[in-house]
């Protein structure tokens, strides 16, 4: 039971704290972004929430929940194992499509489905969600059949990201942020050295060395989290 040790880190607890409809956490490689979406999954889930969780985003019943991620391979690389390390073992059980995750069934009747963006655009429609969590980039035909679904139970929405590709999340995301139906939440590598109670989690050293390992404008993507279209490095006359 890996959420009775969860202690965010700063960027983490504020986008906890947030009562937007869609809440975006976006930044470097390595600030947490993938465990602060299976935590909000696990609350969720158990409706187990720590005391600083705002009542109003807080479920009473149990939910149905989707998450969407790039690729196959990431359910069984990232999804399955901090579903594994934070959701309570004898609460869930796990349905698999030949060898990855298809659905986590929760004891007391939620349940979850697994999207990849590999899989037709139609697995992204006909269905009702009460919270859709999408880690990294999203294809937009596919975000939109997500959210389509959050319309009868006026779900809530969670993206996780580096900003690497998919533009459009910049222009129709983040630029229409408004702090209230959608927030946004940006993280470089160093937000993630230490968690709310000062305890150390990613060492300086082993930044420095990450850093000079990276040409500069990727750098400013993967350690500082900047938008990759704001560098204005290639087309910038366009």
């Amino acid at each position: 039971n890996g959420m009775a040790y969860y202690v965010p880190n700063p960027v983490q607890h504020r986008a906890h704290q947030s009562t937007a409809r869609t809440i975006l956490l976006c930044g470097a490689n390595r600030i947490g972004k993938s465990t602060f979406g299976v935590m909000e999954l696990c609350f969720h889930l158990t409706r187990n929430y720590p005391s600083w969780f705002p009542a109003s985003r807080r479920f009473k019943r149990p939910i149905k929940a989707a998450i969407s991620v790039t690729r196959y391979a990431n359910i069984q690389s990232v999804v399955e194992p901090k579903i594994k390390q934070f959701l309570p073992r004898d609460y869930y059980r796990i349905r698999r499509n030949e060898r990855y995750m298809s659905r986590i069934e929760c004891t007391e009747g939620s349940f979850v489905a697994v999207l990849t963006l590999e899989m037709d655009d139609s697995a992204y429609e006909s269905a009702d969600w009460d919270l859709v969590w999408e880690d990294e980039p999203q294809d937009q035909r596919k975000r939109e059949g997500l959210i389509r679904g959050l319309i009868d139970r006026r779900g809530q929405e969670l993206i996780t990201f580096t900003p690497l590709t998919e533009a459009w999340m910049k222009t129709e995301l983040i630029d229409k942020a408004d702090g209230k139906r959608i927030q946004c939440f940006f993280a470089q590598m160093r937000d993630n050295k230490f968690d709310i109670s000062g305890n150390p989690i990613l060492s300086e050293d082993s930044i420095q060395e990450f850093e000079a390992a990276l040409p500069d404008e990727i750098r400013e993507i993967r350690v500082e989290g900047q938008f990759f279209t704001l560098r204005g490095r290639v087309y910038k006359e366009f």
